[in-house]
C-alpha cells in the first residue's frame, strides 16, 4: 500500500511538471527582436560619444490592404554601448533582445579612433549575442547602411547578412569576420581583413577590405578590389576567398579572357640567412576558361598555355600590389606570413613576434604563380588537362 501511495505522488509531481509547459516563454509580439545595429561616432558632441542604431524586425501585423513595413530603426547617443541600449528601453515597449541580431555594421571615424576591443566590449560579454555575428566597416555613416532600400519584405540587415557570405563566388573581398574572429585576432594582437561596404545611392555592396591592425586595434585604412583578391592569393581556397575570376587581356587581339578560380593552393616558405629575412610565395592555381572573346579555338595548345601564362602575370601583378599597399605602406602583416615563420622557424619568430609589423615591412616577398587551365565549360570540354 505504502509502495502504491509513492508511486502515486512520483506520479502527481511529474504530472505537474509536464503540464507547466514554457513556463519562460516570450510571445514573438512583444519581443524587440534587434536583427542589426550600426555604429558611428557622435560629431557635434565634444565629447568621446557614440551613437548607435539598432534595427527592430516589426512583429506587428498588418490589415488585409494594409502596409506593414518590416522593420524600424531606433537611434541613441551615448558614451557606452550599455547606457544606449538601457535608455532605448524608454522609447519603446519591446525591449531589445539580441539572441538574433546577424550583423555589426561600424564607421570608419569611430573605427580608427576608438579600441575595437572596448567598442565591442558589450557585446562580446551579454549572454544574448552570439558569437557568430558578422561584423563590416564602412566608410562614411554607418546608420545608412540600415536605412538602404529593398523590396517590401526585405530588412536590410538580413540582406547583409547573407550577401557577406558571397565570397565564393568573388575574390574581391575577404572572408566574413564574426565577433569572435575579431575578439580572437585582436587578442593575439593579429592583422587581418574584414569586408568593407560601399554605400551606393540605394543600396549597398561588398567591395575591397578594411585593414585592421592588430597592434593599434583601430582600422587603418582600406584595400581596393584589386588589393583585397591580391590578399586572397596569398592566403588560398583555405583561408582566403573561395571563388572568383582574373580578367586578362590578349595581347594580340585586345580582347577580354576570363579565368574562373577553382582552387588555390598557397604556400608561403620563410628563407633566414645571417639574420636576414625573407619570404618566398608559391600560388598554384587550377581553373577554367569561362569567357574567350578572341576567335582563337580554345582546344589549340598554344593558345591554353597562353592564357595560363597570361593570367599567372595578373595574378602576380595582384599580389605585389597588395603587398605594396599592406606591407610597405600601412606595415602590417594580413596574410599569414608570422604563422608561416612560426611553424618553420620558431627562434627566429620569437626574435621578431613583439615587433613583427615592423620587421614585416623591411623584408623581400618573392612572387612565384603557376596556373592550370583544366575546362573550358561546354565549348573545348573534351581538353581536360593543359599547362
Amino acid at each position: 500500500m505504502m509502495i502504491l501511495h509513492r508511486t502515486m505522488a512520483m506520479f502527481l509531481i511529474l504530472l505537474v511538471i509536464l503540464l507547466s509547459g514554457c513556463w519562460d516563454r516570450r510571445e514573438i509580439e512583444l519581443i524587440g527582436m534587434v536583427v542589426g545595429i550600426a555604429l558611428d561616432k557622435a560629431e557635434s558632441s565634444s565629447e568621446n560619444e557614440i551613437i548607435m542604431t539598432q534595427q527592430f524586425v516589426n512583429t506587428t501585423k498588418g490589415g488585409k490592404e494594409e502596409t506593414v513595413k518590416a522593420y524600424n530603426n531606433i537611434t541613441g547617443q551615448g558614451k557606452s554601448i550599455f547606457q544606449i541600449i538601457r535608455e532605448t528601453s524608454n522609447r519603446t515597449d519591446k525591449s531589445p533582445y539580441f539572441m538574433h541580431l546577424k550583423v555589426i555594421v561600424i564607421s570608419d571615424k569611430l573605427a580608427s579612433t576608438l579600441d575595437l576591443t572596448d567598442l565591442t566590449d558589450l557585446f562580446l560579454r551579454d549572454h544574448e549575442v552570439r558569437r557568430t555575428v558578422q561584423i563590416l566597416f564602412v566608410p562614411g555613416n554607418a546608420r545608412k547602411v540600415l536605412e538602404m532600400k529593398s523590396d517590401k519584405k526585405g530588412i536590410p540587415s538580413i540582406v547583409l547578412w547573407g550577401t557577406t557570405k558571397n565570397d565564393y563566388k568573388t575574390s574581391e573581398m575577404p572572408r566574413l569576420v564574426t565577433l569572435g574572429d575579431l575578439s580572437e585576432n585582436l587578442t593575439a594582437k593579429k592583422s587581418f581583413l574584414a569586408q568593407k561596404l560601399i554605400p551606393l545611392r540605394e543600396e549597398v555592396k561588398l567591395r575591397g577590405a578594411a585593414v585592421i591592425s592588430g597592434k593599434k586595434k583601430t582600422c587603418i585604412g582600406w584595400l581596393s578590389a584589386d588589393e583585397t583578391s591580391g590578399i586572397n592569393w596569398i592566403l588560398g581556397t583555405r583561408h582566403g576567398s573561395r571563388g572568383g575570376i582574373v580578367k586578362i587581356v590578349d595581347e594580340n587581339s585586345r580582347k577580354e579572357l576570363v579565368y574562373e578560380i577553382d582552387y588555390i593552393r598557397s604556400k608561403i616558405v620563410p628563407v633566414v640567412k645571417r639574420d636576414r629575412l625573407s619570404f618566398r610565395v608559391s600560388i598554384d592555381s587550377e581553373g577554367y576558361l569561362g569567357e574567350n572573346w578572341t576567335k582563337e579555338s580554345s582546344f589549340e595548345q598554344d593558345f591554353i598555355h597562353k592564357v595560363n601564362q597570361l593570367t599567372a602575370k595578373q595574378i602576380k601583378h595582384l599580389v605585389l600590389k597588395a603587398l605594396n599597399k599592406t606591407k610597405d605602406t600601412y606595415k602590417v602583416d594580413v596574410a599569414g606570413f608570422a604563422e608561416q615563420l612560426k611553424i618553420h622557424n620558431y627562434n627566429t619568430w620569437k626574435q621578431y613576434k613583439d615587433d613583427w609589423d615592423e620587421k614585416f615591412s623591411e623584408t623581400k616577398v618573392d612572387v612565384d604563380v603557376k596556373v592550370s587551365t583544366r575546362g573550358f565549360g561546354t565549348r573545348g570540354s573534351k581538353v581536360t588537362k593543359i599547362e
